[in-house]
């Protein structure tokens, strides 16, 4: 199959060959082209383990099969946002897959199946089976890795892997465990590993990862390492992983180990997370992130921006809309309604003094409305376009981790006062601390008026959530206005058992019947279907999911 088909060297080969074009803030991801080299020689020359280690986070940066997907599949497959574009047939890869009965051949999944096999985790493969304890290499100017780099090196590489691992078990569920770089004879070796096995596959390298010694916290991180794991981050995924398996209890001693390690808290303002580098990404709420700037010599913005704000005076391509349906989950008086969502009809000014005004019309967009955090406002466009900007988002950040913490308290019947403390906290952020309307818009719809603005006093009589409420909807509320349009809302709606009769609602509503998401959704839905080309190719020894 094409994802992991090429033999060891060749494999080794292409990932030298790799003209690493795609740059971001960080130094770490700043490392020049590898070039032609046999393995042996290769590893011998000043850098090289730390290229490869580069090699294996740089699959973040792709613009389409990483950057673009995260959304495609984490939000538009659900109720909170639809494809949009230029019409029904743009992207309907994604349209078959959200309908809720896709094909083996459906080209959405099969670029999934594709980058996550060849580009992330291939490359972590060779990387993980070149680069051992044993393994001698040289730094930059001669001097000699140390057992303590190359130890963390390895770890970052085990995460790595559990991470794009991770990505294919939320969509196909049993997939093959490849964790050797393959020749061409192994392909009738490739079978499919149950979701269980998977799943252990995945918390076995988190294991490995989180229980190395030279593994930093987040709190000894130099501000030029930002994006590489940490132990905090390590251990908030794997949260998240056992939060998947609905493993609550496994889940909880992480969160709170990373809650207890004093690293991260919240930004006071909930706008300022999308719209600033400093006071956002670079921020204490930022748990795992990847940044990137604008450097004329590398093409290391993000494609998201384009693809994601609307047509026509906008500049975008009109995808990623956000569902009335999602709009209707906000309080009155959220501001995280208007930092999150853009409607048709708002007003931005630009550097020369003229408006932009937002016009939604004339294209695939039922809901009239786009992700207001995929939205760069003209302050942080250089050259005006919409790819060269500094633009990002959160692979994990500190609010999800609370929120993660607080439903594996009521998972376990745990404290209900902490469950409280952590919605008020976040809360308290979002109707009081943030501001209610946009700072960079001279007009939008969704501004909270003078008339429904949320003092102090009215947070804590009508706002705060109380012991009594029923928790477990309160945080499954929080999630969905506070991480919305972050491409966590499948996940959430698999691991809850909720997806079916979500989107089967969702199906018979007027946006549903419109985009057809959710209309044809049954149990047999997820997990999705292995690409067929990939069941060719080995020829039999891996085969299809039941339910397809």
């Amino acid at each position: 199959m094409k994802s992991i088909k090429k033999s060891y060297k060749n494999a080794f080969l292409m990932l030298l060959a790799g003209v690493l074009t795609v740059g971001c803030s960080s130094d770490f991801l700043d490392e020049p082209p590898l070039g032609f080299l046999d393995e042996d020689t290769y590893l011998t020359t000043e850098d090289a383990g730390y290229k490869l280690l580069v090699d294996c986070y740089r699959p973040i940066l792709d613009h389409w099969t990483y950057q673009t997907m995260k959304f495609d599949l984490g939000d538009q497959l659900s109720d909170d946002f639809s494809k949009g574009g230029s019409d029904a047939n743009d992207r309907i890869a994604i349209t078959d897959v959200a309908r809720g009965n896709p094909l083996p051949t459906n080209t959405l999944l099969t670029d999934l199946w594709n980058h996550r096999y060849q580009t992330a985790i291939g490359r972590c493969n060779v990387f993980l089976d070149l680069v051992t304890p044993e393994t001698p290499l040289i730094h930059s100017g001669g001097s000699m890795v140390s057992q303590e780099e190359k130890q963390r090196w390895i770890a970052e590489g085990h995460f790595l892997r559990a991470f794009y691992y991770f990505d294919l078990v939320t969509i196909f569920g049993n997939v093959p465990i490849i964790e050797k770089p393959l020749g061409a004879v192994d392909k009738e070796e490739i079978v499919k590993s149950d979701y269980a096995e998977v799943i252990q596959f995945i918390l076995s390298d988190l294991d490995k990862a989180i229980a190395d010694p030279n593994l930093p916290s987040a709190k000894n991180l130099p501000a030029s390492e930002i994006g590489r794991i940490t132990k905090e981050a390590a251990m908030a995924f794997r949260a998240r992983v056992h939060m998947f398996d609905r493993n609550y209890e496994a889940a909880k001693g992480d969160l709170k180990a990373v809650i207890d390690a004093n690293c991260y808290d919240l930004v006071d303002n909930y706008e300022d997370l999308f719209n600033s580098a400093e006071k956002g990404y670079k921020s204490k709420e930022a748990v795992f992130i990847t940044l990137r700037n604008y450097n004329p010599p590398y093409a290391n913005g993000s494609v998201c921006p384009q693809m994601n704000v609307g047509r026509a005076g906008a500049g975008g391509w009109g995808g990623e809309c956000p569902t009335i349906d999602l709009v209707n989950e906000y309080e009155v008086g959220d501001p995280r309604l208007v930092h999150t969502v853009l409607s048709s009809g708002d007003i931005f000014v630009k550097p020369d003094g003229t408006e932009e005004v937002h016009d939604y019309s004339g294209y695939d967009n039922f809901p009239q409305q786009h992700s207001r955090k995929q939205y760069p406002d003209w302050s942080r466009r250089p050259v005006s376009s919409l790819i060269e900007t500094d633009w990002t988002f959160y692979h994990i950040r500190y609010a999800d981790v609370l929120l993660m913490y607080a439903e594996c308290l009521v998972e376990t019947n745990g404290d209900k006062q902490a469950v409280v403390d952590i919605l008020n906290k976040i809360r308290y952020r979002a109707f009081v601390t943030t501001s209610p309307v946009d700072t960079y818009a001279k007009s939008r719809k969704f501004n909270v008026t003078e008339d429904k603005r949320v003092t102090e006093d009215i947070f804590n009589a009508k706002y705060k959530v109380k012991v009594t409420d029923d928790l477990r909807a309160a945080v499954r509320h929080e999630r969905r206005v506070e991480l919305g349009g972050e491409g966590l809302r499948l996940y959430d709606l698999l691991r809850w058992n909720i997806f079916v009769p979500k989107m089967q609602a969702f199906g018979k509503t007027e946006e549903g019947r419109y985009s057809n998401a959710g209309t044809q959704v049954t149990e047999k839905t997820w997990p999705y279907p292995i690409p067929q080309n990939e069941i060719d190719y080995v020829g039999g020894a891996l085969t299809q999911n039941d339910n397809y």
